[in-house]
């Protein structure tokens, strides 16, 4: 068994205040194999109710941790831990991240992915600082759908080339352009994207990437997300092969709504090649309904349920295989669940946030009846230099550092999407 690191955050509003006040932290999991696994709380309080956390490693392979919230549009403090002492190495402030997404090492520099700005920037790891290089899609020459924002979703490195997948939505978050793909270009000149190295036909509202072989699988509600037990028609998960040009690479669905009656939500591969999706619906409640299954073959379909749910609360879904102990981690609403791959009948342990729960109330560190109830983010750091994000799908409701998205979350209280009323009173704010 090897000791392991991972990282998390969460949050609460205060709505005795006006406009709601949000308060973060961000904690470490520490994981021996079996049942150890153990929240330490309190790496860092004071963020916001936006507080994120990225594991990745230095040129050294050496396990670094970056945290930081946001607002919008103003670039915020990033404090580097090692989080194996822990303590603080440096902190920064990058001028071109406003709302920092995803961050990935290739070779010996790190990328970070600006989600609101749908730009990529690099980051020197010997000092945390900015190189001046950086690209955002829009700059970019390469030709995007008219009447829709770009947002950045996320970053892969395969094959040592950086990848980045965006979706595109209007200004009220009902209606998505097809998603694109991209392939970067990094040289002394700067970040560029090839004539050939985008793909603008994967489907709407696109936000996870697992790579097998040379290829990406690719999971996207197909638009806005569904509620009230009626799930998106187009949500799917594709796959696209990565060893050619994108722009003429097929784009093959492996899973539709004919296999499963859900939303799919994330997805990763064990080295066996065995694929660990996650797919849920919200009802009319609010509560996800859906289920993560481990499939051992796309077509024909073959599969096994891991873990099916339709009551949990929370709003923070993610699954995602890490081979170090063999586990899945299954972040299910305000819980965490850590799974023994090879025998899943029922998990190894189960982190749930409660009012008893360290990792929800610190030693008293914050103030009587406000718990920090809420799971914000989860990045798996590491044993031994590997690192895996384990986000899931967010709307830009929740992703968002925009004014509007701001506003947003103070009416929902947590939940995904506006109701129609709230709609309207978020207009007329």
């Amino acid at each position: 068994m090897a000791d392991t690191v991972s990282a998390y955050s969460v949050y609460y509003y205060d709505y005795t205040t006006t406009p709601a006040t949000g308060h973060g932290m961000a904690g470490l999991i520490g994981d021996s194999g079996g049942s150890s696994v153990f929240a330490i709380p309190g790496l860092q309080l004071g963020l916001n109710g936006d507080p994120k956390v990225e594991g990745f490693t230095d040129p050294g392979n050496d396990l670094r941790l970056a945290v930081t919230d946001y607002v919008a549009g103003t670039p915020r403090p990033v404090t580097i831990y090692d989080p194996l002492t822990p303590v603080s190495l440096t902190t920064q402030t990058w001028s071109s991240v406003a709302n920092l997404y995803s961050l990935v090492r290739l070779g010996g520099y790190l990328y970070a992915l600006d989600y609101d700005n749908a730009r990529v920037v690099q980051i020197d790891p010997a000092s945390y600082t900015q190189t001046g290089k950086s690209l955002a899609l829009a700059a970019s020459g390469v030709p995007l759908p008219s009447g829709y924002t770009p947002y950045g979703q996320a970053l892969a490195v395969v094959g040592g080339d950086l990848y980045g997948l965006f979706a595109f939505a209007d200004s009220t978050w009902a209606n998505y352009a097809d998603s694109m793909l991209v392939r970067f270009t990094i040289s002394g000149a700067g970040i560029t994207i090839g004539a050939t190295d985008y793909n603008d036909s994967l489907a709407g509202n696109a936000f996870a990437l697992a790579d097998k072989g040379s290829d990406l699988y690719i999971a996207a509600i197909g638009g806005a997300q569904g509620s009230s037990g009626t799930s998106n028609p187009n949500s799917c998960v594709q796959k696209i092969s990565v060893s050619g040009a994108l722009s003429s690479a097929c784009v093959t669905p492996v899973l539709t709504q004919s296999d499963f009656p859900y939303e799919y939500r994330d997805i990763s591969f064990d080295p066996s090649g065995n694929a660990y999706i996650l797919m849920g619906t919200y009802n009319s409640s609010w509560n996800l309904v859906g289920k993560l299954v481990k499939v051992t073959a796309f077509s024909p379909l073959a599969s096994t349920d891991v873990d099916t749910f339709s009551t949990a609360p929370g709003y923070f879904w993610s699954a995602q295989y890490t081979v170090d102990n063999n586990r899945i981690w299954f972040a299910r609403g305000n819980a965490i669940r850590v799974y023994d791959a090879s025998s899943f009948a029922t998990p190894d342990a189960t982190l749930t946030l409660s009012a008893n729960d360290p990792s929800t109330n610190p030693g008293g560190l914050i103030e009587t009846g406000n718990l920090y109830d809420s799971i914000n983010d989860w990045t798996y750091v590491g044993a031994a230099g590997t690192r895996t994000s384990l986000r899931g799908y967010r709307s830009p409701l929740q992703a968002s550092g925009s004014p509007r998205a701001i506003a947003a979350r103070a009416l929902t209280r947590g939940r995904p999407e506006l109701s129609d009323e709230e709609t309207c009173q978020l207009d007329a704010q």
